[in-house]
């Protein structure tokens, strides 16, 4: 199995997300900072089965207008294609103030 683990609180743009991607996974494929290059990707490089977790979620990236939303999105249509294969762990922030 292979795990990837994103830190939410330090994504704020696509570029953000394929940093942290390309810091955990190290390869001679080469993808563009795409949607479809990301799908190609899961689908067809990265060593299966596999776990992504996404730690400290805030509720404002899973808006449509946020670079989290689409590749969230991605990585949940992934999944459904192929459940047995694809983990996806979200763990929201905590927005509760004590």
């Amino acid at each position: 199995m292979f795990t990837l683990h994103f830190d939410c609180q330090q994504i704020h743009s696509r570029a953000d997300f394929y940093h942290q991607l390309r810091q955990q996974y190290s390869t001679d494929y080469l993808f563009g900072d795409s949607l479809d290059a990301l799908w190609d990707w899961l689908t067809g490089e990265i060593p299966l089965p596999l776990t992504c977790y996404f730690h400290q979620l805030q509720p404002q990236q899973l808006h449509a207008e946020h670079p989290l939303a689409a590749i969230l999105a991605l990585m949940d249509e992934v999944r459904e294609e192929a459940p047995k294969l694809y983990h996806i762990v979200i763990e929201q922030a905590d927005t509760t103030s004590h």
